[in-house]
């Protein structure tokens, strides 16, 4: 099947490839439609983000390039606005992935996925070495954010997973979780499948976690897929085996925006 993907990033924020890179490597893979959606802007932390005077530039490069490609893709404008973020003209944008990067902390917001170093570093410092208690300020703050920044899609939902130091089967960590997802879902149904972390190998499945598509489902949520690439190269990595775990988990069609709308497409 044509494959879409709307979380890719570029040199804008903190990717490998420009723009065209990741528009030419879509064309070559035979994909339906590509939407760039670099890291917004965070005035408290810039190591990873687009830099406030680079976003006109950004938004009239892509709307530029979806003209001169439009008849080969369908190219869209979007943005991954983390939950701490402001945005000033949201219609600027064809789509926003919301999500959170950051927990609330007495010294600040600290990153969760910078690395692993940083990680251990926020859960001994800050929770004791309660990864517990860590995932459950995760989600806290994962669910109010969304509440307040309201996305089109919601992205890599359980991040706090990424290193290993969580136990996804501990029931304590999956009522945190399923309590935010619930809360999370009933402003956003559209929750992508997210294959970042097994092609950065930190995972070896993708976000979310089968026990939280089962929630998805029976709630009648909607997956779209993703790889969060940060290679042009990675546009499309492990979503054939994203298409198959879904058919297992009783879903029956993915959403992707064609036409300049989310539309359902059968796997």
């Amino acid at each position: 099947m044509r494959y879409s993907n709307l979380h890719t990033h570029t040199t804008y924020s903190d990717g490998k490839h420009t723009v065209r890179d990741n528009i030419e490597s879509a064309i070559e893979k035979q994909m339906l439609s590509i939407g760039i959606s670099d890291h917004s802007y965070t005035d408290f932390d810039l190591t990873y983000c687009i830099k406030k005077e680079d976003i006109p530039r950004y938004i009239d490069e892509i709307r530029a390039l979806r003209e001169e490609y439009a008849d080969r893709i369908e190219v869209y404008l979007g943005l991954e606005l983390d939950g701490y973020a402001s945005l000033e003209d949201r219609a600027l944008y064809d789509y926003v992935i919301g999500d959170c990067h950051y927990v609330p902390t007495p010294d600040g917001r600290r990153s969760i996925d910078h690395s692993k170093h940083f990680f251990v570093e926020i859960g001994e410092n800050y929770f004791g070495g309660d990864y517990l208690a860590f995932a459950k300020e995760y989600y806290r703050t994962y669910a109010e954010r969304i509440q307040i920044i309201r996305p089109d899609v919601l992205g890599h939902f359980d991040l706090v997973t990424k290193f290993g130091y969580i136990d996804q089967d501990d029931p304590r960590y999956r009522s945190y979780a399923l309590e935010a997802l619930v809360a999370s879902l009933e402003v956003c149904p559209i929750v992508e499948m997210n294959t970042g972390a097994i092609a950065r190998g930190h995972r070896r499945e993708p976000y979310p976690a089968p026990f939280l598509l089962d929630e998805i489902k029976a709630r009648g949520g909607r997956i779209l897929l993703s790889s969060d690439s940060h290679d042009a190269n990675n546009l499309t990595f492990f979503f054939d085996e994203c298409v198959e775990l879904l058919r297992e988990n009783g879903f029956r069609s993915i959403v992707a925006l064609s036409e300049g709308r989310f539309k359902e497409f059968g796997i």
